[in-house]
């Protein structure tokens, strides 16, 4: 979906586009302590001018886009290389064409670094809360393992990384991504959600973390 596409998806849905805040406003607000955060330290108003501003550092053209919810919960599978860039390219990718901001885990356990993560969207690597969010019917990125020498192979992938996904009850989109760390335009593909098993034993998480993972080195297979 380009960006143009995106424009007009968000524009036939306004309920899901939020307004763009005023950067003077939103420091004004923080500077006096008129603001809030959601549970998770989540600070909305400075995401959104987060998300914004990354536009001057990434280009981002995002594939399928049309399957990611314009509402309602949703775990993103990502694939990731060196995995510094993917988290604020996906997390753009997913605003320009939904207008929601995406949730993250992942957050280093770090005192004042988590703070301020915190307010940007990111949350730990920890079930409870990546359930606790999902069930808030937020949007939810998890990265897969690190693939610093192989770009094409999806990376490894825990059995325990998707179930807050069988737990909610709520779908796993795979992503792929494509772009380097030094360049400034990405692309991103959103496969099709796969939905959780209804059985929770060992097993079936086994298999639905196996399906993920399959649907996320297809689309690192055939790139568009």
């Amino acid at each position: 979906m380009n960006a143009k596409d995106a424009a007009a998806r968000i524009a036939a849905e306004p309920e899901n586009a939020k307004e763009t805040p005023s950067l003077l406003d939103g420091i004004r607000r923080r500077l006096s302590g008129e603001f809030d955060v959601d549970p998770w330290g989540f600070d909305e108003e400075l995401a959104q001018l987060a998300v914004n501003a990354s536009g001057v550092r990434w280009a981002v053209d995002v594939i399928g886009g049309a399957r990611l919810p314009t509402k309602g919960p949703a775990m993103l599978m990502v694939h990731r290389r060196i995995g510094v860039s993917e988290p604020s390219v996906v997390a753009k990718g997913v605003h320009q064409v939904t207008g929601r901001v995406l949730r993250i885990s992942g957050l280093p356990d770090v005192p004042v670094a988590s703070s301020i993560f915190r307010r940007l969207g990111g949350v730990l690597d920890d079930a409870g809360e990546i359930d606790g969010l999902l069930r808030a019917g937020e949007l939810v990125m998890v990265p897969m393992g690190w693939q610093p020498l192989h770009a094409s192979i999806a990376g490894q992938l825990r059995s325990a990384a998707v179930q807050p996904a069988i737990d909610a009850g709520v779908p796993v989109l795979p992503v792929a991504t494509f772009g380097s760390e030094v360049g400034r335009r990405w692309r991103i593909m959103i496969g099709e959600p796969i939905q959780p098993p209804k059985r929770a034993d060992k097993i079936g998480t086994v298999e639905f973390a196996e399906a993920v993972r399959a649907g996320v080195q297809h689309l690192l297979d055939h790139p568009r």
